[in-house]
């Protein structure tokens, strides 16, 4: 009997020893934590701000082309002598080429159009067969939209393998992991919608096939679900103007899970030329998903309209919204860009 509170005492300070020893353990491992993520934070931060200092540069650098650009074409006015419809249209093409990603070139491209227009009808009257006068803007208005939709091609090729190089970075099972954990691919990131106006209308919406194409009538309804089935996109063409080459789109977007539109949804109705591009003319839905429609196709003598709508990955800001690249933003604020 004697022997047991020595023995007690004896237990009573080995595990005071050991909490001792835990104790100092995780103090270090706090110390460690917080310096790591200190550490982690100075390095994202700074990674913000070269990236953003790369930026201001070439900020920089359009500023002077701008200039550079302008000055010759547009020159002091006097007098307040406008400028040359010509002019204007080169002016217009210019900037098109060249800083199509950070301007609003649609109310310049529409008023060189006008213009342009306007000096055709009081000129002498032009061969038959001739192209029209606005071709020229039209042209360039098609090479920079297709021009856009292949820059979103690679951020949507970027994200997809960017996700197969996390997985082979932090293993197999991690790798399963996340393609389970992905959404299920509903829609594709790009279809085309060709209007014809001498197809027989459908009673039902019309849905794409499987090389993401639809072929529709006017005034039909087209479903179009995003690349990550939150949203389907109801959209239908109610007429065109074949001599100005428009078309009159209603585009209403909805949830997948109410199978069709609600009466309180907003529907969004546009008058497409053009003059469309879809970094400066898409529409922003509350779950960041994104989306533009643009003309492809606009062909009196068959009365056929073809439309392309794209989809931008989640998330995605444009150049114009702000000037940084938003996967390199996103990666280092640690966020996996979807």
């Amino acid at each position: 009997m004697a022997g047991r509170p020595a023995a007690s005492t004896e237990e009573r300070r080995r595990l005071l020893d050991w909490l001792d020893v835990l104790a100092k353990l995780v103090g270090a491992f706090a110390v460690l934590g917080v310096a790591v993520f200190a550490n982690s934070l100075q390095s994202r931060l700074t990674g913000i701000s070269i990236q953003s200092q790369r930026e201001q540069a070439d900020t920089q650098l359009r500023a002077n082309m701008f200039n550079s650009l302008i000055g010759p074409i547009v020159g002091p006015q006097k007098d307040g002598t406008p400028v040359s419809a010509a002019r204007e249209e080169l002016l217009a093409e210019l900037l098109a080429l060249n800083f199509h990603e950070s301007f609003e070139l649609k109310p310049l491209m529409e008023d060189a159009s006008r213009r342009l227009l306007v000096v055709a009808r009081g000129a002498a009257p032009r061969p038959a067969g001739s192209p029209d006068v606005r071709e020229a803007l039209w042209s360039i208005s098609r090479r920079t939209s297709e021009r856009q939709k292949a820059a979103i091609a690679r951020e949507w090729e970027a994200s997809r393998a960017g996700s197969g190089r996390d997985a082979s970075r932090k293993g197999f099972l991690w790798g399963l992991f996340r393609n389970r954990a992905r959404p299920v691919r509903k829609g594709c990131e790009f279809f085309t919608v060709t209007v014809d106006a001498r197809s027989e209308r459908h009673l039902e919406p019309v849905r794409p096939d499987s090389a993401c194409q639809v072929a529709a009538a006017f005034r039909d309804a087209v479903d179009l679900t995003s690349p990550d089935g939150s949203y389907v996109l109801r959209l239908w063409a109610a007429g065109a103007d074949w001599q100005n080459q428009t078309v009159r789109i209603n585009v209403q977007p909805f949830r997948t899970e109410q199978e069709s539109p609600a009466p309180t949804d907003t529907t969004y109705p546009f008058t497409l030329t053009w003059f469309e591009l879809p970094f400066t003319d898409n529409t922003l839905l509350p779950d960041g998903n994104r989306f533009a429609v643009y003309l492809r196709l606009h062909e009196p003598t068959f009365q056929k309209v073809s439309m392309a709508v794209m989809w931008f990955p989640v998330g995605y800001f444009t150049p114009r919204e702000r000037p940084l690249n938003y996967r390199e933003v996103q990666e280092l604020l640690g966020r996996t860009a979807p």
